[in-house]
Protein backbone atom coordinates (compact mmCIF):
# COMPACT_ATOMS: atom_id res chain seq x y z
CA UNK A 1 0.00 0.00 0.00
CA UNK A 2 1.23 3.47 -0.80
CA UNK A 3 2.34 5.07 2.49
CA UNK A 4 1.00 8.52 1.65
CA UNK A 5 -2.39 7.11 0.65
CA UNK A 6 -2.54 5.08 3.87
CA UNK A 7 -1.67 8.13 5.98
CA UNK A 8 -4.33 10.23 4.26
CA UNK A 9 -6.93 7.52 4.73
CA UNK A 10 -6.03 7.23 8.43
CA UNK A 11 -6.29 11.00 8.85
CA UNK A 12 -9.75 11.05 7.28
CA UNK A 13 -10.85 8.23 9.61
CA UNK A 14 -9.26 9.86 12.66
CA UNK A 15 -6.80 7.00 13.15
CA UNK A 16 -3.48 8.02 14.74
CA UNK A 17 -0.44 7.35 12.56
CA UNK A 18 2.99 6.31 13.80
CA UNK A 19 6.03 5.93 11.63
CA UNK A 20 8.76 3.34 11.94
CA UNK A 21 10.89 5.56 14.14
CA UNK A 22 7.94 6.21 16.44
CA UNK A 23 7.35 2.48 16.83
CA UNK A 24 11.00 1.97 17.81
CA UNK A 25 10.72 4.70 20.45
CA UNK A 26 7.52 3.22 21.87
CA UNK A 27 9.17 -0.21 22.03
CA UNK A 28 12.04 1.31 24.02
CA UNK A 29 9.69 3.17 26.37
CA UNK A 30 7.67 0.00 27.02
CA UNK A 31 10.75 -2.09 27.67
CA UNK A 32 10.33 -4.30 24.60
CA UNK A 33 13.86 -3.40 23.49
CA UNK A 34 16.72 -2.35 25.74
CA UNK A 35 18.23 0.19 23.37
CA UNK A 36 16.79 2.12 20.44
CA UNK A 37 20.11 3.20 18.91
CA UNK A 38 21.10 -0.21 17.44
CA UNK A 39 17.65 -0.64 15.91
CA UNK A 40 17.75 2.84 14.40
CA UNK A 41 21.27 2.29 13.08
CA UNK A 42 20.12 -0.98 11.51
CA UNK A 43 17.20 0.79 9.82
CA UNK A 44 19.56 3.44 8.51
CA UNK A 45 22.10 0.93 7.21
CA UNK A 46 19.26 -0.94 5.50
CA UNK A 47 18.44 2.14 3.45
CA UNK A 48 15.97 4.13 5.54
CA UNK A 49 16.84 7.81 5.32
CA UNK A 50 17.13 9.39 8.76
CA UNK A 51 19.09 12.59 9.30
CA UNK A 52 21.53 12.87 12.18
CA UNK A 53 19.34 15.59 13.67
CA UNK A 54 16.23 13.39 13.64
CA UNK A 55 18.12 10.46 15.13
CA UNK A 56 19.61 12.59 17.89
CA UNK A 57 16.23 14.10 18.76
CA UNK A 58 14.57 10.68 18.81
CA UNK A 59 17.26 9.16 21.02
CA UNK A 60 17.07 12.11 23.40
CA UNK A 61 13.37 11.43 23.86
CA UNK A 62 14.16 7.95 25.21
CA UNK A 63 17.24 8.96 27.20
CA UNK A 64 19.91 7.64 24.87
Amino acid sequence: MDDLAARRCAAVLGIPVRGTLGIVLIAKQRGKITMARPVIENLRSSGMYLSDRVINQALALVGE
